[in-house]
């Protein structure tokens, strides 16, 4: 990729007149170059993880990890993303964060913020340093719901040792190497001038990626909203589901019931009409019109009652259904306590005969109705 940098048109000039022929006595006149000290402190601030290297080719797919950082080794435990809200993500190619030349003494050299780049001494780098793309989960794209049943049994100490990644970019790092040249060889390709000395190059750029992250504490993410609550407003949210649904599945039932009786409304009002039409032949044209219509109104009647019976059937099944995954999420335990103070916790109690608990020390002899 070619990079257009600061001053190219005046650096080109420069060594076009370096590279003509130039009789013995000229010497190659080079305008001094600034050396870059320090990165901007928006970049400093970021937080690089060696360890999140291996996502440069998908950061999406780093956004919503939960991390685990213990010293200096980072592990990704998991990852919380709701599946229709996938992370957003943006690309870029020309943000250009850092442009100079550094040497030795810069300050962050050999730093991974800036790929680990190392500047020997008797050597200057140019460094260039580009944003390229940026994914990130916007705070209603969280699923906090998850987070917070997943980290119910997670150990204080380890909560805080866990961050949440909210956003990760993804950054270009391009560099080339300058040499000192002595005053008496030629000077080859891109050339420039520091501090009296003459430094050149014939190298391309090198490019690197690296990964700054946007991390938030396990602790402080949870603190963000109230779990119990969030755990509790779920359980509600399945028992007044399951409660609907049995309703539903009720009121087919009722009106599964009242088309039965209708049907046997209908062919009663059917057999009596067969009679009448049997005994009443001079009146059988206007008898045969009810009969038809009567028979209509069965077909209909038979049709809605199958109507209902699927309904009903349907409807029962999901409220059992529903009724099956709301207890799923209830569970009852009961202490009981002896005597000498011994705590014990159970789920049923139809378990336990007077004799087991006799056995594991406690009275129940309390319970027996005394007689005189």
């Amino acid at each position: 990729m070619n990079i257009p940098l600061r001053g190219t048109a005046t650096l080109a000039l420069l060594l076009c007149a370096a590279l003509l022929p130039a009789q013995s006595s000229r010497k190659v006149k080079l305008n001094p170059v600034a050396l870059g000290f320090d990165l901007p402190q928006s970049y400093r601030e970021r937080t690089f993880i060696k360890g999140l290297a291996g996502f440069v080719n998908n950061i999406d797919q780093l956004v919503g990890a939960m991390i685990l950082i213990e010293d200096n080794k980072t592990s990704v435990l998991t990852r919380f993303v709701r599946q229709d809200k996938p992370p957003v993500v943006s690309t870029s190619t020309s943000d250009v964060i850092y442009s100079a030349k550094i040497d030795n003494k810069f300050k962050f050299n050999g730093a991974y913020c800036i790929a680990s780049t190392k500047v020997e001494k008797d050597a200057v780098y140019e460094l260039i340093i580009t944003d390229v793309a940026v994914a990130f989960l916007p705070e209603d794209y969280i699923p906090y719901l998850e987070i917070c049943r997943s980290s119910t049994n997670v150990p204080a100490e380890t909560k805080k040792k866990t961050f949440y990644i909210r956003s990760a970019k993804l950054t270009t790092v391009y560099t080339r190497a300058y040499q000192k040249t002595s005053a008496e060889s030629s000077v080859n390709g891109m050339a420039f001038s520091v501090g009296g000395e003459v430094y050149s190059s014939t190298d391309q750029f090198k490019v690197d990626y690296i990964v700054s992250v946007d991390v938030v504490a396990l602790e402080k993410l949870l603190s963000l909203k109230n779990c119990n609550h969030l755990l509790s407003s779920e359980e509600l949210a399945q028992r007044e589901k399951a409660e609907k649904a049995r309703l539903e599945a009720s009121r087919a039932e009722e009106e599964r019931k009242a088309k039965e009786n209708e049907l046997r409304e209908a062919r009663a009002q059917v057999e009596d009409l067969k009679r009448i039409l049997t005994h009443n032949i001079e009146r059988s044209e206007n008898l045969q019109q009810q009969l038809q219509e009567a028979q209509a109104h069965e077909s209909a009647a038979l049709e809605q009652l199958n109507q209902a019976i699927r309904q009903a059937e349907e409807l029962s099944g999901q409220a059992q259904r529903a009724q099956t995954t709301a207890d799923d999420h209830e569970t009852i335990i009961v202490t009981l306590r002896n005597r000498d103070g011994k705590a014990l916790e159970i789920k049923s109690l139809e378990e336990l005969s007077p004799e087991k608990l006799q056995a594991l020390g406690f009275d129940v002899e309390i319970l027996k109705e005394r007689k005189e």
